[in-house]
């Protein structure tokens, strides 16, 4: 726009001067007007053709103020040499450029220093001018053009001032906007962070609650179950009985069978389970289970088994490793009924944020991958999958305790699930394992070369305070020859202790009111060093938390032939199946 205004101005003095006063001179000023516009223009041109300008703006500014104070000094020196002693044609040059002047206030005060070098040399030749004529009238004319100058010049100041604060306000609303709409985001952000974590311990306290409320309830159920499936078993060895009582007998420890293995399958849900980790090949374990899945799934499903080589031990117990393999595969089984494609994978992978469970540490682990073809699960189902009791399978065709398990058992081992689903195209289930790094470690609560009793030398005292599990012990014990005293509550078992000594073997139940088998234990054996101790019990958790060490352990419920066997391992010596100190079902350091 100024740039425009200037040649208008220098066309509109040439015409009226030039042409009509007949002046040529003016026409060379009008040339050199326009050359030095175009020179201007193509300068402002190259600066606004870049976003990103390739000189610095300080460079920039003195262009601007380079071309400015030209243009102010053509006007001044070109105006005052072409002006004539005509009043009329002073009066005009004045208000021409007066008149620019003080448009100049308005579209060059925004930088200071550039209206300054134009109005300056564009006003004081012509009054300088004035001044020299000496008469009176150009002499107030010289004068009016030095004070309209100086208002001129205060006026752009007083502009441009304001001008500066406007565009430092808006450049500080600018910013406190955008920090304003940061800290909001970053507010959102740790409110959605808080409100999972809220959820997370919500479900963790909830899973707690229930898992503790579980094993409370196994507790009890294992003592019931133990009762059942033992008298079961000895009503089915007896002799003589009736076939078609044989086949009653047989169907009810199925059944029994069947509630031992819902409440394991409960207490590993409950990170409940008694574990018992080793050292373990898993391409073993996934091959064993091979054998059986090849029976299960059906010809329409294809199984595939990757494992990398060398591939390390993974530190679990191979039973629960075997049991939660079979679960995925059957669920990938039953997820694709128009037959599909199975694939079992082994690796060794390293733990790091981003690529794993958030719950785990930063590691090498084995990781066994279970993928599918099936029709995959939505958010909503993905959300629920681990949940206790949720299926969708139809009502009697699915316990909903299977991902649950799996989910309890890498938990319990130091490990994770991950599960990633999309419906429509499949499930890959991802089980993370400890490595191991050390053997396990056996103990046995008698020295090797201890002298082997016959079942008539040898002499049990049983305690449980359950009537029907203590008298199931003693009479498959006294069955095999043993002399067995039973004992309902821990003191009576003291006494029994001390008066009958010296005892074989004492059976012992953990959780009752008055002792825990533990501390019995401890008591027994300072009365009678060398004492031979075979825990039973219902409730592993309350093992861990007790802190028992070296001691068998035989888990509720059990079978007749599981009694005698541990009975006799016992009292050989050779019992392996011993409580690790603070067993958590970690790998040792």
């Amino acid at each position: 726009m100024v740039l425009t205004v200037n040649v208008v101005n220098a066309a509109l003095i040439t015409l009226i001067l030039g042409w009509y006063a007949e002046h040529a001179g003016w026409w060379i000023f009008f040339g050199f007007v326009v050359t030095l516009t175009g020179v201007r223009s193509v300068v402002w041109t190259d600066y606004h053709r870049h976003k990103e300008p390739y000189r610095p703006t300080a460079i920039w500014a003195q262009l601007a103020t380079l071309g400015s104070a030209l243009s102010g000094l053509l006007w001044g020196v070109g105006t005052a040499a072409l002006v004539s002693d005509n009043l009329v044609e002073e009066m005009f040059l004045a208000f021409v450029i007066g008149g620019m002047c003080a448009g100049a206030v308005f579209s060059l005060s925004y930088h200071l220093p550039t209206f300054i070098v134009y109005v300056v040399p564009a006003v004081l030749p012509l009054s300088g001018h004035f001044f020299l004529d000496g008469r009176l009238v150009y002499s107030a004319m010289g004068g009016m053009l030095a004070v309209f100058v100086t208002a001129m010049t205060v006026a752009a100041y007083s502009f441009n001032h304001s001008f500066a604060k406007g565009v430092q306000l808006n450049v500080d609303l600018t910013q406190r906007t955008r920090e304003l709409v940061e800290t909001n985001a970053q507010l959102a952000a740790e409110m959605g962070q808080r409100k999972a974590a809220e959820d997370h311990l919500r479900q963790a306290q909830k899973m707690e609650a229930l898992g503790q409320l579980t094993g409370g309830i196994a507790h009890d159920f294992n003592n019931l179950l133990t009762a059942v499936i033992g008298n079961l078993e000895m009503a089915a060895s007896s002799t003589g009985i009736d076939p078609r009582m044989a086949g009653l007998l047989h169907a009810a420890l199925s059944a029994a069978e069947r509630g031992a293995t819902l409440i394991r399958d409960l207490l590993t849900f409950a990170h409940r389970q008694s574990l018992h980790p080793r050292k373990v090949d898993v391409s073993v374990v996934v091959d064993d289970a091979e054998k059986i899945l090849k029976q299960t799934i059906g010809p329409d499903i294809s199984l595939l088994i990757e494992a990398d080589p060398g591939l390390p031990p993974a530190w679990v117990d191979p039973n629960q490793l075997e049991l939660a393999i079979l679960n995925l595969v059957l669920n990938a089984r039953d997820a694709m009924p128009s037959g599909g494609r199975v694939q079992i994978s082994s690796e060794n992978r390293r733990a790091e944020p981003g690529t794993a469970a958030r719950e785990l540490p930063p590691d090498e682990y084995v990781v066994v991958s279970v993928s599918d073809t099936g029709v995959g699960m939505s958010e909503e189902t993905l959300a629920r999958a681990c949940e206790p009791f949720f299926t969708t399978k139809e009502v009697g065709c699915g316990s909903g305790l299977g991902l649950s398990m799996v989910q309890g058992f890498a938990a319990q081992s130091g490990g994770s699930v991950q599960i990633v689903s999309t419906l429509g195209k499949g499930t890959l289930v991802e089980l993370w394992l400890p490595r191991a790094v050390g053997g396990a470690t056996e103990s046995s609560s008698s020295e090797a070369g201890a002298s082997v009793l016959r079942p008539g030398q040898a002499r049990i005292l049983v305690c449980d305070d359950d009537g029907d599990v203590r008298a199931l012990v003693g009479a498959l014990l006294r069955d095999n020859g043993y002399i067995v005293w039973e004992a309902n509550n821990p003191a009576l078992a003291l006494q029994i202790l001390e008066r009958e000594r010296p005892i074989d073997l004492f059976l012992v139940d953990y959780a009752m009111p008055e002792m825990n088998g533990a501390a019995i234990i401890e008591r027994a054996q300072s009365s009678q060093p060398g004492l031979k101790v075979l825990l039973i019990t219902g409730y592993p958790e309350a093992l861990r938390a007790g802190g028992v060490s070296g001691v068998p352990l035989l888990a509720k419920p059990f079978k007749v032939a599981e009694v005698r066997s541990r009975v006799a391992e016992i009292l050989r010596g050779t019992s392996a199946d011993v409580i690790a100190a603070g067993d958590g079902g970690l790998p040792p350091p």
